[in-house]
């Protein structure tokens, strides 16, 4: 079993060198203009329109951006949470009320001050995820970290996966801890099974 388990990881860790390969090449326009056609297409959704509480990640320069996103949550009156990551991968939904409470902290990712409190993810309407990889059914390769693992059982409401079209795979190798996001978003718009 312990094989099985070392070769799951081995092509894990192959699928995550080949994504943040092609993520290097895209550059930032091509990131920013994945992130605003995800961004028009998610909030046109019912998804985006019936969230009060919406979780967002705050992208890296190698993420389509999240940018949109999280200025139009704020624009709107939404609960915009975001994540504020902790030791052995633990993450938590912090409640901001402007970009500008964000800084540099773990990873080099841009996160709320400490001292700012936390919301219980049950209280989340939407949950918007990274990942480095996904199937169109919604399983998600992430950094290897395990925060979102860890998070995403915690919610009970849908999760929206942002990927571009490159970057959707067939299949990906699983372990028990992975967790599935209910939908894809891609930059030419949403993916369902079949």
């Amino acid at each position: 079993m312990e094989h099985r388990s070392d070769s799951i990881a081995a092509r894990k860790a192959d699928l995550r060198a080949q994504a943040r390969a092609l993520l290097s090449q895209a550059g930032p326009e091509r990131t920013a203009a994945w992130g605003l056609a995800m961004a028009e297409t998610l909030t046109k959704s019912e998804l985006w329109k019936q969230a009060g509480a919406v979780f967002c990640f705050v992208s890296t320069s190698r993420e389509p951006s999240t940018r949109p996103l999280l200025e139009l949550a704020l624009a709107q009156g939404k609960t915009l949470c975001v994540p504020r990551t902790g030791p052995e991968g633990f993450m938590e939904a912090v409640p901001i009320t402007g970009l500008e409470q964000l800084a540099p902290a773990r990873f080099g990712l841009l996160e709320p001050a400490p001292g700012l409190p936390a919301l219980d993810p049950g209280q989340l309407d939407l949950v918007i995820a990274p990942c480095l990889m996904a199937t169109p059914d919604g399983l998600r390769l992430g950094q290897g970290g395990g925060y979102y693992d860890r998070f995403l059982p915690r919610c009970r409401c849908p999760v929206v996966l942002l990927c571009p079209a490159a970057l959707v795979e067939r299949e990906l190798p699983t372990e028990a801890h992975d967790r599935r996001a209910g939908f894809v978003l891609t930059e030419q718009g949403f993916l369902s099974e079949g």
